[in-house]
């Protein structure tokens, strides 16, 4: 009897601080998994927010930097000794090399005043305290002509239609000596596709020069970039600012609303700051804000120095951002800070400068 009674005393249980010692070395022990997982949490957000912002950083700093390379492209044409010959009605520009980039200063709500801008949703979306830059030129893609244009041909032939181009859109026509700006007038299609520019959409129907098979045909470019409000906000109501590209999409119009097309390229982004290099009579590189330029002349810019404010999209830090950000020619500070002009929200949100200068191809 003596084994059975020795067992029915060891299933008795645990005694109330046995039980009390285990429940707390549990609690000790979910606490500290409870805390590991939550550090983990907040460090996984913290990497994943700053991979974001250096995604962000890179991609629109290569974006706009591939565009502003390009400003006043016009094929193998050197913009500054060969003036655009343009016969296209209402064009997007009267001098390409000039106007091909430009710079503008967002102080208040009236920086488009006299411009194309002026009275449209541009004006008004900018976010005030970032600059805005347009670009004017043709894109890198063209197609050749099929055979030597004859003189006074109102019309040319090329061998595919890459671009697709069609009625309407503004293209030129250049070589190495002459470049032409025009409308398309017909639908182009078929096998060899006719380009015509006849009068009525053109001030003129025939072009500079009797081009040839070394001639490239281009579209032609008008955007802008700049930095606005998206309408949105994060999980803890801060809105969200992003980059935008406008793009003009060239109709036979004066310049309004329906004529530009606005797209968001990145979020994230919360200011652009732009300094302008241009050459001096001494041969200097002189790099000052858009208002500063002498006589106001974009001609003489040759290189750009581009910053950008990137913050993260949620709050992902314990303490609030009290941090100054030097951008090209501006310092980003809080909001609150003595003397600030351009400031950024006061929050958990993380943020990081970038910046990049950038040689004009077409102007050195």
């Amino acid at each position: 009897m003596k084994p059975y009674l020795t067992l029915i005393k060891r299933n008795q249980g645990l005694s109330l601080v046995e039980l009390m010692v285990a429940l707390g070395i549990s609690s000790i022990l979910l606490l500290g998994m409870s805390t590991i997982y939550l550090d983990s949490r907040k460090t996984d957000k913290l990497g994943t927010s700053l991979a974001r912002i250096q995604e962000t950083g890179r991609f629109a700093i290569n974006f706009l930097a591939k565009d502003i390379r390009m400003a006043g492209y016009q094929g193998c044409a050197d913009p500054e000794d060969l003036q655009l010959n343009i016969i296209a009605r209402n064009p997007p520009t009267a001098t390409m090399f000039e106007n091909s980039l430009r710079g503008f200063e967002v102080d208040d709500g009236t920086w488009a005043n006299g411009t194309e801008f002026d009275n449209t949703n541009i004006e008004a979306d900018a976010l005030i305290g970032s600059d805005v830059i347009g670009i004017q030129g043709a894109t890198a893609a063209d197609t050749q002509l099929t055979g030597n244009m004859a003189p006074n041909n109102a019309n040319i032939q090329i061998t595919t239609n890459p671009m697709g181009f069609q009625q309407g859109d503004i293209v030129i026509i250049a070589d190495c000596e002459n470049a032409d700006m025009f409308r398309i007038t017909n639908n182009p299609s078929g096998g060899n596709i006719t380009l015509t520019h006849a009068g009525g959409t053109n001030t003129a129907s025939k072009l500079s020069s009797v081009y040839t098979t070394s001639a490239s045909i281009m579209s032609f470019e008008s955007v802008v970039y700049y930095v606005a409000n998206t309408g949105r906000t994060n999980s803890r109501g801060d809105a969200i600012n992003a980059l935008y590209r406008q793009t003009d999409i060239l109709t036979d119009t004066a310049p309004s609303n329906a004529r530009f097309l606005r797209e968001e390229l990145v979020e994230g982004v919360d200011s652009m700051q732009i300094l302008y290099g241009e050459r001096l009579a001494n041969g200097n590189i002189h790099y000052v804000p858009a208002d500063e330029i002498v006589g106001a002349d974009m001609s003489a810019v040759e290189g750009i120095r581009l910053g950008l404010l990137i913050s993260s999209v949620e709050r992902v830090q314990d303490a609030n951002d009290n941090l100054s950000y030097d951008l090209p020619g501006e310092t980003i500070a809080p909001v609150g800070a003595a003397g600030a002009v351009v400031t950024h929200a006061v929050d958990q949100r993380i943020r990081r400068d970038f910046s990049s200068t950038i040689n004009l191809r077409n102007r050195l």
